[in-house]
């Protein structure tokens, strides 16, 4: 099966994950309605088949096995979870507005640390904020 374009996809969950964010009243609505898309993402992302090309053509030697992308993936996934289960938090009234800002500053400077690293070797990257 060829996979031509993907945009029309990922645009797809991504506004399934906005409106379960922004319009759904029910927490665990909300969570499932934006867990999934996100997962699916994150699965497809995993696949190692990239955009248009043909997933017969590419035999198991050719996916990646590079077990360094890989954690780093699952490190962003938990920190999405992390940052949403904190914006979560505050918007029942659970966690104080203070504290969960200073945690989403945390993780942004682990999002941060990551890109960095990831673009050390690339030239010409640009280096983000810290």
């Amino acid at each position: 099966m060829k996979r031509e374009n993907d945009k029309p996809t990922v645009l797809f969950m991504l506004a399934v994950m906005t409106f379960a964010v922004v319009l759904v009243p029910d927490p665990w609505m909300r969570a499932a309605l934006s867990l999934l898309p996100a997962l699916a993402l994150a699965q497809r992302a995993l696949s190692g088949v990239g955009i248009g090309v043909d997933s017969r053509d590419s035999d198991s030697e050719d996916r990646r096995n590079d077990m360094d992308v890989r954690d780093r993936v699952q490190e962003l996934l938990k920190l999405i979870r992390e940052f949403y289960a904190t914006c979560h938090m505050v918007a029942v009234g659970q966690a104080e507005p203070l504290k969960a800002k200073a945690k989403a500053q945390v993780i942004e400077r682990r999002l941060n640390l990551m890109m960095a690293d990831m673009l050390k070797d690339v030239e010409g990257a640009p280096t983000p904020e810290s």
